[in-house]
């Protein structure tokens, strides 16, 4: 089965992804534990900011998995323009936190919130790295080499892993600024390493390809037009949780810690469904280029069996291992509580989430993308923060509604999109039909036309 094949190192991948934050997590809030709460901040500001990028790039993703023929200019350019402004986006966050920072750290009374801003600046100086990392894997993902992420990404989180050791091993003093710094400099360095690799091994598959060479200023508009409606359907799905996160915040300390840990474990099952959302993409590009749309149906269908069969055992253990996850991340009990609470509420959630991921890379795949992004904001951003505010009121005011609110509009964005996957696949079958039909009579005219001029 071809999306498995590609399916299982995405996921591998992404779950490398979440274990890096989740050991930076993890290292906080054992280790710096009065600094957990801007530490939860500034990680859900960055994670934003990488979503976005994510969206905005896969793009590149989809046009290289339906590619017949990468010796092309119009490959050349997309892998060109996508390195360019990753680097580009990736410093003007750098320069724009560091302006906020500036205007805003005089003002600032409340020594915890200048704590946040001094993560989230030495956070942000990992942006360019990460947006860099994004496109290059997003080359060798979309000609089927995902094997090269997995091992960029756990040997990094190896390095990460060791850079704590020796941290708690030689028992230095350590604020979270120092270790963000560490952090930072870390991806840094890797994106730097995957550069090199990528350098050394383009030529493989792209002739006398160029990085610096002269692209008209219309094809990085082009480029960010195809890319804005991704980035603002994962930028709308994770604005909501960084409002989410805000709102949690409101509610007590130890209710934003217990939401950003809970968020983060549920993040980490989440990249099954983004692992076989992206293998299933991959696929049925490559069929609806074709427009082969039968063969588009059946593999979304097997998409689908896949991660429920990937996920049916995971949230077993989820029902039933919460104790053993709410100490991965903090020894507090009261916040050790919360978390295992949304844990649990959390269950429907994941298997809605996941339907709905693999069901609107399946409709990007073809070329049906506005309309998923207006209803995952639509869901998403509206109908998600009004269920929350007004379970809060109504129901219990604690991060538990919260989740409860989650559940109830991915359910809503999961029979929103399925239904218009249905919708449009009727209607391109029944076009594709009709097209084979009067194939014959088109042949049949044609010959008639060359016999009687």
């Amino acid at each position: 089965m071809e999306v498995f094949r590609i399916a299982i190192p995405l996921i591998i991948s992404r779950l490398g992804d979440l274990t890096a934050s989740l050991i930076y997590f993890s290292f906080v809030g054992h280790f710096i534990v009065n600094s957990l709460s801007s530490a939860s901040f500034a990680l859900a500001s960055i994670s934003f900011l990488t979503v976005v990028g994510f969206g905005f790039f896969s793009t590149t993703l989809l046009k290289l998995a339906g590619s017949c023929d990468l010796n092309t200019s119009k490959i050349e350019s997309e892998i060109v323009i996508s390195i360019r402004l990753a680097i580009l986006f990736g410093t003007l966050i750098i320069g724009a936190i560091l302006f906020l920072a500036t205007i805003t750290l005089d003002s600032v009374v409340d020594p915890s919130q200048t704590e946040e801003l001094k993560a989230l600046l030495t956070l942000s100086l990992s942006m360019p790295a990460v947006y860099l990392q994004i496109t290059i894997f997003n080359f060798f993902n979309g000609i089927n080499k995902p094997q090269y992420e997995v091992i960029f990404t756990w040997t990094f989180n190896l390095s990460l892993f060791l850079a704590c050791t020796i941290l708690i091993a030689t028992e230095l003093e350590i604020n979270l600024s120092k270790f963000t710094l560490i952090y930072s400099c870390l991806r840094c360095v890797f994106s730097a390493l995957a550069l090199l690799f990528f350098n050394l091994k383009i030529q493989q598959y792209i002739d006398n390809f160029l990085h610096i060479r002269y692209i008209p200023k219309k094809e990085y508009f082009n480029y960010s037009i195809r890319g804005i409606p991704i980035a603002l359907c994962l930028g709308g799905e994770s604005f909501l949780f960084f409002i989410l996160s805000i709102i949690s915040k409101n509610l007590s300390d130890s209710s934003l810690s217990a939401y950003q840990a809970s968020l983060h474990f549920i993040s980490v099952i989440y990249m099954i469904s983004i692992g076989v959302g992206n293998a299933t993409g991959i696929v049925t590009a490559r069929y609806y280029a074709t427009l082969d749309i039968k063969s588009v149906i059946k593999t979304y269908t097997q998409g689908i069996t896949l991660g429920l069969a990937i996920l049916t055992p995971i949230l077993f253990g989820c029902y039933f291992l919460k104790e053993n996850i709410s100490i991965i991340y903090t020894s507090d009990a009261p916040t050790r509580r919360l978390i295992e609470n949304n844990i649990h509420i959390s269950i429907p959630f994941l298997v809605f989430e996941f339907v709905y991921v693999v069901t609107r890379m399946t409709l990007r795949s073809m070329e049906d993308i506005w309309v998923p992004t207006l209803l995952t904001i639509l869901t998403l951003n509206i109908l998600g923060i009004a269920f929350s505010v007004s379970l809060l009121i109504l129901y219990d005011y604690t991060v538990h509604s919260i989740f409860l609110a989650l559940v109830l509009c991915s359910l809503t964005l999961m029979l929103f999109l399925f239904w218009r996957l249905k919708s449009i696949s009727k209607k391109r079958i029944a076009a594709t039909d009709l097209q084979n039909k009067l194939k014959p009579l088109r042949t049949k005219h044609e010959q008639r036309n060359k016999l009687n001029p």
